[in-house]
C-alpha cells in the first residue's frame, strides 16, 4: 500500500472507533436518562446517522480487504486517490457530484431580462 493509501486506512479504522464509541455512548447512557419523548426522539436520529455513517466505514474497510478500494461501484472506473482523501466513504464517482446537484435544485432561476434583482428573489 502506498502512502496515501496508508493515510486513508488510518483514518477510516480512527472513523471506526470513533463511531463506535459514541454509538455506545449514546445507546447506553444517555437514552435510559432521558424521559422526556422529544429528547428520545433526538437521540434516537442521532443514533441513526451514526450507525449509518458506521456502515459506510465497514464497508469501506472491507473493501480494503478485499482490494476493491478506490474503484466505483456503478462503473468500476478507478477514483482518484485525492478524491478518496477527502472522502474516503465514497462508493461512487458520484458522490463527489453531490454540492453540484443541491445547488441546481435549491438555487432559484429566473430570466435577467424579465426580472430585477429583488424581484425575482421575493416574488
Amino acid at each position: 500500500m502506498n502512502d496515501q493509501l496508508t493515510a486513508i486506512h488510518t483514518e477510516l479504522l480512527m472513523m471506526k472507533e470513533e463511531l463506535q464509541s459514541r454509538l455506545f455512548e449514546y445507546s447506553c447512557f444517555q437514552m435510559s436518562a432521558s424521559v422526556e419523548p422529544s429528547i428520545n426522539n433526538q437521540k434516537a436520529t442521532l443514533i441513526f446517522h451514526i450507525k449509518e455513517e458506521l456502515q459506510d466505514v465497514l464497508l469501506a474497510l472491507s473493501k480494503f480487504e478485499n482490494n476493491t478500494f478506490g474503484y466505483c461501484e456503478k462503473t468500476g472506473a478507478p477514483i482518484p486517490i485525492e478524491k478518496l482523501a477527502v472522502l474516503p466513504t465514497a462508493r461512487t464517482a458520484d458522490d463527489f457530484y453531490y454540492p453540484a446537484q443541491f445547488e441546481k435544485k435549491t438555487l432559484p432561476y429566473w430570466e435577467p431580462e424579465m426580472y430585477a434583482y429583488d424581484q425575482a428573489l421575493y416574488e
